[in-house]
């Protein structure tokens, strides 16, 4: 089994036969919508979102076709189930596609992609001026991250030499806690003096390994990076230069941080419908994804706390997240559906 199918027979097990395989498709291709953002939280897969941005839809719909021609999955009421085929496939696979404890697609998508920008032109720099070369082509064309670069280079007390020495000894320190492969992964990708770093394909053919799980390993050693970098930023001092705009940032959608920046100024969800022109149900959205991501967020100016725990006795009592098998079973007129979308966002998978 590829590692592609066993992504997607991970997913359809973790929804448990209440979402698409429209799902997947938003998940892994990171679509920053509240039902995306919201159903990697409620299913336990906010870890895998953004891994694959390539993909395309064709390749899920032919990968699911040749599941249910297996018997691997049985299509019911518009969903996707495990079959017991299924199950015991995806738990025997299991053992050739281990996740990673620090792999976090959700927190660090953006962030890891910027940092592996500003860091791949920076080593590739210093490795060209070491050797007195500034005709090289940059891996990185952005002018933002050029930029970004140029200010760390051009600070002063740090000889070029020093810098390089520095950053070495913190890459090193950082990756020699990861996977062999991942570092390996990692520094093959890197380019320098007279010296261009491998893709993907041509790192999975040097590993026997599918394209895939390398891009998934790729970022997991990504992951940790940011991870060290952010508990011991007094630790490494260049590297968390690359990325002290982002670390310790909640990752919230652009038009979020604009509600979010509304709220705090004692503005009603009304009113910031009114102001920002859009729908109340739009904003509703924002407020679903700061409960997800900011823990001190209170949910309770919206719903009251007895009704939450009735929202959150019937999810489990249900054991699903599904918002209209929920309501339904509650009967109750008043309670909305966002509502139940705050109190299960609080909750998080727990019928996992």
């Amino acid at each position: 089994m590829k590692s592609f199918e066993y992504l997607c027979l991970f997913c359809i097990r973790a929804f448990r036969g209440e979402r698409t395989s429209s799902a997947i498709y938003h998940l892994l291709k990171g679509k920053k919508s509240s039902q995306t953002i919201q159903d990697g939280n409620l299913y336990s897969l906010a870890f895998l979102f953004g891994l694959l941005p390539d993909l395309s839809r064709a390749e899920l719909d032919s990968t699911i076709a040749r599941f249910e021609q297996d018997q691997l999955i049985s299509f019911q009421d518009d969903f996707y189930y495990l079959t017991e085929k299924g199950s015991t496939v995806l738990e025997k696979e299991a053992e050739n596609f281990p996740f990673p404890d620090y792999l976090n697609g959700w927190k660090y998508k953006g962030k890891a992609d910027v940092f592996w920008k500003r860091y791949s032109l920076l080593t590739q720099t210093l490795s060209n001026l070491q050797m007195g070369r500034t005709d090289f082509i940059p891996v990185q064309y952005e002018e933002t991250v050029q930029h970004f670069v140029k200010k760390i280079l051009l600070q002063d007390g740090i000889a070029k030499k020093e810098l390089c020495e520095i950053i070495y000894k913190e890459t090193f320190d950082i990756l020699g806690s990861v996977g062999d492969q991942q570092a390996y992964i990692f520094v093959s990708k890197l380019s320098g003096h007279l010296h261009s770093g491998l893709t993907l394909l041509q790192i999975s053919k040097m590993l026997g390994i599918d394209e895939t799980w390398v891009r998934l390993e790729f970022q997991a050693a990504l992951h940790y990076m940011l991870q060290k970098i952010e508990r011991k930023v007094d630790h490494y001092p260049v590297l968390s230069k690359l990325c002290s705009d982002m670390i310790h940032r909640p990752n919230l959608t652009a038009t979020t941080q604009k509600t979010f920046y509304l709220l705090e100024r004692g503005y009603k969800l009304e009113e910031i419908a009114a102001a920002r022109n859009l729908k109340q149900s739009t904003i509703e959205d924002h407020i679903v994804e700061l409960a997800l991501h900011l823990d001190s967020f209170s949910i309770s100016p919206y719903v009251p706390k007895e009704r939450a725990q009735i929202i959150q006795q019937a999810a489990y009592s249900l054991k699903t997240n599904q918002l209209k098998r929920i309501k339904e079973y509650l009967g109750l007129a008043d309670v909305s559906y966002f509502q139940i979308r705050l109190v299960l966002t609080k909750m998080g998978d727990a019928h996992g």
